[in-house]
């Protein structure tokens, strides 16, 4: 795998931090190419004084740890992101000085000079991010978009078109390509978020905040899960909905267990807005504690005895068991012995061996043509 990142501003060592496949780099060609953009086309304020710099998802802190010496803010929605990033700059020995991180749902803080805008996967996330910077940033600007070229299609330049003025894209390089443009002020949204929806089988009315993985809509992944719930004879004492999106999972324990006290976590600050809202709309306000973590960093050790997870096998644009595998891990560590991981997951992926081997018993116990769910037990 290569590490050294090699850019005009220095050469720093990034890792991506997780139990994902090794070989995957922690940077992509659309972080080489935006920081060259930057050194021979901003030229005239690469050496100011102060130079505020605005770094919208970026993923490892490729972009973070090469504009150290700025006054930077990096936003993202993810609390792992931002610790990966964080991570980085302590490895390559870089000063967090001049360096704010701000969550996606925050207000930006700083005044910047020029923004870089990593292309998310999900144009709704693109479209909020972009809601934010025009409604918020001053007129005139720069924002450079970089992205892998096939992570950038014409409904993205049609956003950035609608949203930013003097919009142009570049020739592709390396397979990525970058997207310029100007900031110019307030326009009308094309969408408002959050947006809602309902789940009438369990009289529920939703809303979801932009980057949710099944946007305006339910999962089919959380319906059947929602169809094939835990049934228990006794009320739980703790339940925990692990990457809970926008609390759908939750929200049916709430109903089902009145007395048992519910933990919402996701890595996503959108989700857990999501999530906080659709129990105050759905009459379960104060039911649910909510946490923004990675994973169950920071969930007291043998404290709950139920954990619902719908686990994502994507990380960023790769598909890969990493952020699974550090839930599971994370569940059984959380688990009291005898407490139960109830995951639902599609049919294809491998995730009953792992779970048996590390929980000591694992059977399915639904399943249809695209979805099992798996009941894990912690028996050691």
């Amino acid at each position: 795998m290569e590490k050294d990142f090699i850019t005009p501003y220095g050469t720093f060592v990034l890792k991506r931090d997780s139990d994902e496949d090794k070989t995957l780099r922690a940077w992509d060609s659309s972080d080489e190419y935006a920081l060259d953009a930057f050194q021979s086309e901003f030229s005239a304020i690469n050496n100011r004084e102060n130079l505020g710099i605005t770094i919208l998802n970026d993923s490892f802190g490729a972009l973070t740890c090469a504009f150290s010496r700025y006054c930077v803010e990096s936003v993202s929605d993810s609390f792992s992101a931002q610790s990966v990033i964080q991570s980085n700059l302590g490895l390559n020995l870089l000063s967090r000085e001049n360096i704010s991180f701000t969550s996606s749902v925050s207000v930006f803080e700083n005044k910047p000079d020029i923004i870089f805008l990593k292309i998310p996967k999900s144009n709704n996330y693109l479209e909020y991010l972009l809601q934010k910077v025009s409604s918020t940033i001053s007129s005139g600007i720069p924002v450079i978009g970089l992205g892998m070229t096939r992570n950038i299609h014409t409904s993205t330049v049609e956003l950035y078109e609608h949203y930013l003025g003097d919009v142009h894209t570049s020739l592709a390089k390396k397979k990525a390509r970058i997207i310029h443009g100007t900031t110019k002020g307030p326009v009308e949204n094309i969408v408002d978020y959050p947006v809602k929806y309902s789940v009438p089988e369990y009289k529920m009315e939703l809303i979801n905040n932009a980057n949710g993985f099944s946007f305006g809509k339910i999962d089919l992944g959380t319906m059947f899960f929602l169809e094939h719930f835990p049934r228990f004879k006794n009320q739980p004492e703790k339940v925990i909905d692990l990457g809970c999106g926008d609390g759908t999972l939750a929200l049916l324990a709430a109903d089902k267990w009145p007395e048992t006290p519910i933990l919402c976590v996701d890595d996503s600050y959108l989700a857990v807005e999501s999530a906080k809202e659709n129990f105050n709309n759905n009459g379960y306000e104060g039911r649910s504690e909510f946490n923004v973590t990675d994973c169950l960093v920071g969930i007291e050790a043998k404290s709950a005895d139920l954990i619902l997870c719908n686990p994502p096998f994507h990380e960023y644009h790769a598909v890969s068991m990493g952020t699974a595998g550090r839930m599971f891990k994370d569940a059984f560590r959380v688990l009291k012995i005898g407490g139960s991981l109830f995951v639902v997951k599609n049919k294809h992926l491998g995730y009953q061996s792992y779970l048996k081997k590390l929980f000591g018993e694992c059977k399915t116990i639904a399943g249809n043509k695209r979805y099992e769910i798996l009941k894990a037990v912690k028996i050691k």
